[in-house]
Parts: C-alpha cells; structure tokens; sequence
C-alpha cells in the first residue's frame, strides 16, 4: 500500500484553510458590524495555513522558521481566534488572560531552537496553548450563544469545538508519553494523519458554523431593522399589532389585566408648517426620550403614525393607566415643546373580539380627546 505523500496533504490543508481565510478578510471589507471579527478569522485561517506550510518544508538541516515558526504561527493562530469570536459575540475580549498565555508559550518555543531535541517541549507547548485557547472560547461564548441563537445552535458550535480540543489535548498527551521521541511534521505517522485531519476538519466545520451565525444575526438586524421606526428607534405600527396579539393572547389565557394608550401630539401640523420638519422631528424624538423615561420596563412603546404613539401596557389596571397618562400629559405641556398631547386609552375587555378591535375602541377613545377640546384623557366604554 503507498505511503501517503505528508507534505502534499500539508499543502492541502494549508490551501483549505488560507483560501476560506482570504474570504473572511475580503467580506469584512463590507460588513460593517462584524468587521473586526471577520478580519482576525480570515487572519486566524491565513496563519493556520501558513504554519501547515512552513512545516511542509521541515527537512535536514533544520531551520528555526520551519520548526518553530511553525508552531508560533498555530498558536497565535488560536489567539486570533479566540479574540475574534468575542468580539463577534459581542464579548469583553480576555487580552490579558491571553497574554498570559500567549507570551510565555511563544517565547519558549521561539528560544528552543529548532534541534531535535527539543522538538517534545515545542509540540507539547504547541498543542497544550492550542487545545486551551479552543476550550477557553467555548466555554466563554457558551452563554451568549445561547441567549442570541438558541441551545441547539449552541451546542452545535459548541460540540465540535470540544471534539477538537480534545484531539489536540490527545495528540500533545501522546507526544507527552512518548518523550524523548519526538513527532514532528516531517514523517508519516499516526499522529500527523490525524493533525492534517483534525485541522483540515475544523477549518471546515468553523467556516460553516459561524458563517450560518453571521448569516442568522444579518437576517436578525434585518428583521429589527424593518420593525423599527427610523427616526424614533421605536416599534413601529406592524410590530406593535404583533406585540399586542401576544399579549391579548396571554391575557386570553391568564386573564391579566391588559391596557392600550393612544396618543397624539395636538396641532403638530402647525409646527411642521411655521418651524420646519427638522423642527417636528426634535419634537418627536424628544417625546420618544420622555416616554422612555417614565414609562415601566416591561411597557411597551411604538410610534404608530406620523405624530401618533400607542403604548402596550401589561398588568395595568384601569387606574394605573390613566394615572401614568395623566402624568405624561402633564409632563409634556412642562416640557415647553410647542405642543400638547391627546390620549385614548382602551382596556382589554370581554367586548374585543381581536386586538385590532381594542385599537379601534382606543382610537374611538383618541378621536373623543380631540373632539372634546385636546390635551386631555378619554378612555373608551
């Protein structure tokens, strides 16, 4: 049977993962929210490769680039790694941990020399820094993997970095027990058959992993973005109707209390006309902030029209309703914006059919706030 051709499948290996990482590099040109994450992956891949090739080239006599270069360049490899995830789960990026690690390793390989014996303290140092920093990540994003993606995902991004990190942990254990004898990159062995496969694995497996997760946050800041009111941030019309299906059917099935709060800036076309849109649109951003600020966390706020904002309120009784609408009609005219506010509030009632018919009878409530003289209070029957 022929003997695999090692530094061929080194080559390999190497153009697998430098390709994908030139990739990574070229689409962090043009996303912007995960452009620091991106390039330290297309970096981490580049750098894994070119170690891969820099070892292809091991022979007699030995040079200081080809042995331990090599295992530099694996290892700071890892730490791009690592970095480059947090940053991409949006996590405190551990640099000083890192350096403790990161330093100490790489000056020992650097100052080992590339003879050959040294050649177990270079491999051990390699993998145990390798397997560490994989296992610190994992173990690191766990949390927010589960709170961005789901479980599933989690453990799908999870696992196969365990089983990689052990496969590094099991080749520098068995570099260990082997001392003196060293298993360098430079013969075909067991041990790096299974490195070229374990590395060529991985790079595989981690390209596909996080490109279905920068793929599923894109679709989510899509999805944000199209349920968003551009000016104000808040939710707009289509959203707040899906909001309050939720909660009208919890309030279906557990009778809570249940209120909605329509309101209107009066005469805000006049401000249009005499002071200019940029003018109206600082008023309402400055509505937007006030309503932020004194409305409860769980409450939610949506602006549902040009000048008209409902807000969804949970758990609220008929006299907490109107009290939090009496204080933010007060608060607007103290405010000094040119304006005042009109307000239709509508309680979740055996009447309403659907949630749009609780938004038709705070409406009903809104348009007899405005009839009646405006800068006050209706709640509907």
């Amino acid at each position: 049977m022929t003997e695999p051709n090692l530094p061929l499948l080194q080559w390999l290996a190497a153009y697998q993962m430098a390709l994908p990482g030139v990739a990574w590099c070229v689409l962090s040109l043009f996303l912007r929210e995960s452009r620091a994450a991106l390039l330290q992956w297309g970096l981490f891949m580049m750098l894994l490769g070119c170690g891969l090739g820099l070892a292809s080239l091991r022979g007699e006599p030995r040079d200081w680039l080809s042995y331990n270069g090599a295992n530099i360049a694996a290892v700071l490899a890892f730490g791009l790694m690592r970095r480059g995830t947090e940053q991409f789960m949006r996590l405190k990026p551990g640099d000083a941990e890192q350096a403790w690690v990161l330093v100490p390793v790489v000056a020992l390989i650097a100052a080992a020399g590339p003879a050959e014996h040294w050649a177990v303290l270079r491999i051990v140092l390699s993998y145990s820094a390798q397997a560490f920093l994989l296992l610190r990540t994992v173990f690191l994003i766990g949390p927010a993997l589960r709170d961005q993606f789901g479980p599933r995902v989690a453990l799908g991004v999870q696992v196969p970095g365990l089983v990689v990190a052990l496969v590094l942990i099991g080749l520098g254990l068995g570099q260990a027990f082997r001392w003196p004898q060293p298993s360098d990159i430079l013969h075909t062995v067991p041990a790096n058959l299974a490195l070229m496969a374990t590395y060529a694995t991985g790079s595989v497996l981690f390209c596909f992993m996080f490109t279905l997760l920068l793929a599923q946050r894109m679709l989510a800041n899509l999805h944000e973005a199209s349920s968003r009111d551009a000016l104000t941030g808040l939710y707009n019309r289509r959203s707040m109707i899906e909001q309050l299906a939720r909660q009208w059917q919890r309030h279906r099935r557990t009778q809570a209390p249940l209120a909605i709060m329509t309101i209107d800036l009066d005469h805000f076309k006049r401000i249009n006309d005499t002071l200019g849109h940029a003018a109206g649109d600082s008023v309402l951003v400055h509505l937007t902030k006030l309503l932020q600020n004194h409305v409860r966390g769980e409450d939610i706020i949506g602006r549902i029209g040009g000048e008209e904002f409902m807000l969804l309120l949970p758990d609220t009784e008929p006299q907490q309703a109107i009290s939090l609408a009496e204080r933010l009609r007060v608060l607007v005219r103290a405010e000094a914006l040119g304006t005042t506010v009109s307000v239709g509030i509508a309680l979740a009632h055996s009447v309403d059919k659907d949630p749009e018919s609780m938004i038709a009878r705070a409406d009903a409530a809104l348009f007899r706030a405005k009839e009646a003289g405006r800068n006050r209070i209706e709640v509907a029957d």
